[in-house]
């Protein structure tokens, strides 16, 4: 067995470990350019954002796609939102050569790459109503052609404000929730669960990470992954997966990470003599790169 360090600074070490480096920063800062320089010579563009893990510090590396909101202007909003993905696919297959390929996911265009991110995921969307990133929310692409309501400065804002309340340790544990989710292909949105952590962040006034990764898990098995409330109040309900299938799936997986935080923290409680069963529950969760971690330390 390797070196043993503390819980909290194998935490530490293991979200370091993850988190995107100064090289996928300059990728993103490339790819960015192309990408709007294209919307805007096609596209009447009022405003280009990151809206995803990359602009909320909560990506995890190697698997966080880059997400951008591309702002029409409201008159051109067509009736279908069909209409503008399958346009903005066919502009990008036109003049983006450098991607290896290019798709619609509702509710964006998905542009492949053969780089470092592979995915860079573009929303169209369309002001619905709000005068600022606090109470702007946009039109975006739903299912059969129709538009549902976002707010993604607001919720970006909601996030932040959670994360400076508590030091940082709101993105910490969403980033802990994702880097689950990813490393056992749990079909539910990482939106969700950033907003359940900052929801945790609200209503608590302060974070311990194997405390409220277990606490928040507790919630979302008791709720049985219930759509939440919009705590910025901008938009009706928050869904955590999309469909019935991905929420039972969802809902197994859940189950058997709460077992394996309950041995976690038991075994912490008990200390040096339930070492092994410590590193074998973090392990379970997180995979085998988690670093092994000393509960008496």
């Amino acid at each position: 067995m390797a070196s043993l360090i503390p819980l909290y600074e194998a935490f530490d070490r293991y979200l370091a470990a993850s988190k995107p480096t100064e090289t996928h920063k300059a990728e993103v800062r490339r790819y960015r350019e192309r990408i709007y320089g294209i919307l805007g010579s096609n596209f009447r563009l009022m405003a280009f954002f990151q809206s995803g893990s990359f602009q909320q510090g909560t990506a995890v590396m190697p698997y966080s796609d880059v997400d951008y909101m591309a702002r029409i202007h409201s008159d051109d909003k067509p009736a279908s939102s069909t209409t503008i993905l399958n346009k903005m696919r066919e502009v990008f297959k036109k003049e983006l050569w450098e991607a290896a390929d290019i798709y619609v996911a509702r509710p964006t265009v998905t542009l492949e790459f053969r780089s470092l991110i592979s995915n860079y995921e573009i929303t169209p969307a369309y002001l619905l109503r709000g005068t600022s990133d606090s109470d702007r929310v946009v039109h975006i692409p739903a299912s059969g052609g129709g538009w549902r309501d976002a707010a993604p400065q607001a919720h970006n804002k909601f996030v932040s404000e959670m994360d400076r309340k508590h030091n940082g340790d709101v993105r910490d544990i969403a980033r802990l929730f994702k880097a689950w989710k990813y490393e056992h292909s749990v079909p539910v949105s990482s939106f969700y669960l950033e907003m359940r952590c900052a929801e945790y962040g609200k209503n608590n006034d302060s974070i311990w990470t194997l405390g409220a990764i277990r606490s928040i898990a507790d919630k979302l098995i008791a709720t049985e992954l219930a759509a939440m409330n919009d705590p910025t109040h901008l938009v009706s309900r928050i869904y955590a997966c999309s469909s019935e299938a991905s929420r039972i799936s969802s809902m197994a997986s859940l189950r058997t990470m709460k077992s394996h935080l309950d041995t976690a923290y038991a075994s912490w409680l008990a200390g040096a003599p339930k070492t092994w069963e410590l590193n074998q529950a973090l392990q379970a969760i997180w995979g085998s790169n988690f670093p092994y971690c000393d509960p008496s330390a």
